[in-house]
């Protein structure tokens, strides 16, 4: 079988979730070839960036607007209006793509991926079928076309609401969970034993994970201080993913001799302006204002306390599901294939400064099913952080509560849809 996956690079999730199918193809499957292919970047490179780009500085920096336009864009409004025609225009730069790979069958990971294909599907000649993975907990509009064979999607409730907020006919949807690595669902006693003796971790206390990489410098190490001082005995993994000003900043803060120390912190600097969005995005395209601002961006940390907890700190790492396996709670943004790992891993989440939109609705679905919390600002979230971890049977509930909703071998299954689309009835 020949595949074709279109993905794109707003937000690590599509491309993770791409990843994981072509990973699992390749290991049971030695006939097939997958290729991976980053839609916006081949459409147009300007397409790309302004996509791209839009989503970073606008979901970092102005959340609220973000979640106006995500909002708008998923009922039928001029906003959504603009968005087809944009896809209209850039989808038939996707048919030499598809006339030179010959696919048997395109999954596409991401919304303007399967617009795009329904709409070439119904203006040109072509017929291959296409599969669609709504990547968050609730579909939004962008996914809908009237030419994708079927539908992927996270969760049974996320199958309920397309059908019956978008009319999508039930026999094209299918609740098979999102493509995630096996690892995620695949805990073993003495892994994590040998995990925890690497770390130099207790087995005997609980373990908090930290995925740190797509908050502000300043409000994780705020987080990060205020469950240090806890009373309570645990000990506490940090991921910073690709963000390295906050790997450095966690770096000083974990050398005890270092009181205060400089930091490079966006949001410090924008906080006090009346547009903070346009202001980043222009400070992103000048060097001139770069130049005259540099010295506002460095702002003085000072460490509020000396209490300490046993802390390992990461960079990237490629085996966050051995740290999510011994993990207690994680502290995290809910992202659709972080969520899915996490339930995956039957680890409780508590969801810090979701963006308005896809990731506001992720963490209401956690929150509903009770597998998460939403985290507070400041010391009031230490506490709930802290009551957690004083209540085990809660925690342990909360786990259970993931399972539940965890769709076992979801990448095994999607696969096995794709060989019942492509194969000849």
């Amino acid at each position: 079988m020949n595949i074709l996956i279109l993905s794109a690079s707003t937000g690590g999730g599509h491309n993770r979730a791409s990843n994981a199918l072509k990973a699992y193809i390749n290991n049971c499957d030695n006939h097939s070839k997958v290729e991976i292919i980053d839609t916006l970047k081949y459409c147009s490179s300007l397409l790309d960036k302004t996509v791209t780009l839009g989503y970073k500085t606008l979901a970092k920096n102005a959340p609220e607007l973000y979640g106006t336009f995500y909002k708008t864009a998923d009922k039928e409004s001029p906003i959504s209006e603009l968005v087809n025609t944009v896809m209209t225009q850039f989808a038939k730069k996707l048919l030499p793509l598809i006339e030179e790979k010959q696919p048997d069958i395109v999954v596409t990971c991401h919304p303007f991926a399967s617009s795009m294909m329904s709409i070439l599907k119904e203006t040109y000649d072509i017929t291959v079928p296409v599969v669609s993975i709504i990547t968050d907990y609730m579909p939004h509009r962008a996914y809908i076309g009237g030419h994708i064979d079927a539908y992927v999607t996270a969760s049974k409730d996320t199958a309920e609401n397309l059908a019956s907020k978008y009319g999508v006919d039930e026999n094209h949807i299918y609740p098979l969970g999102m493509p995630i690595f096996n690892s995620f669902y695949e805990s073993d006693e003495k892994r994590n034993r040998e995990t925890l003796d690497r770390l130099g971790f207790s087995h005997e206390i609980p373990t908090v994970l930290i995925m740190a990489g797509s908050f502000g410098v300043t409000d994780i190490l705020k987080i990060y201080e205020n469950l240090v001082e806890l009373d309570t005995d645990y000990q506490i993994i940090v991921i910073t993913g690709k963000n390295q000003k906050l790997y450095d900043a966690f770096e000083k803060i974990l050398t005890k001799d270092i009181k205060e120390f400089e930091t490079h912190d966006y949001s410090q600097l924008f906080s006090g302006l009346g547009d903070a969005n346009i202001a980043k995005l222009v400070l992103e395209h000048s060097e001139q204002l770069r130049q005259e601002l540099s010295a506002k961006l460095i702002n003085t940390f000072k460490r509020s306390t000396d209490k300490t907890k046993p802390t390992k700190l990461f960079y990237f790492v490629d085996n966050v599901e051995d740290y999510m396996h011994v993990s207690d709670l994680i502290i995290t943004k809910p992202g659709g294939l972080t969520t899915s790992e996490s339930l995956a891993c039957a680890l409780p989440m508590a969801v810090f400064k979701a963006f308005p939109g896809q990731e506001a609705q992720n963490a209401d679905f956690l929150v509903e099913k009770e597998a998460a919390i939403v985290l507070e600002k400041g010391e009031k979230g230490a506490k709930q952080i802290e009551e957690l971890l004083k209540h085990p049977d809660t925690l342990k509930q909360m786990k259970e509560n993931c399972k539940n909703c965890a769709l076992v071998n979801s990448t095994e299954r999607i696969y096995s849809l794709m060989q019942d689309i492509v194969k000849p009835k």
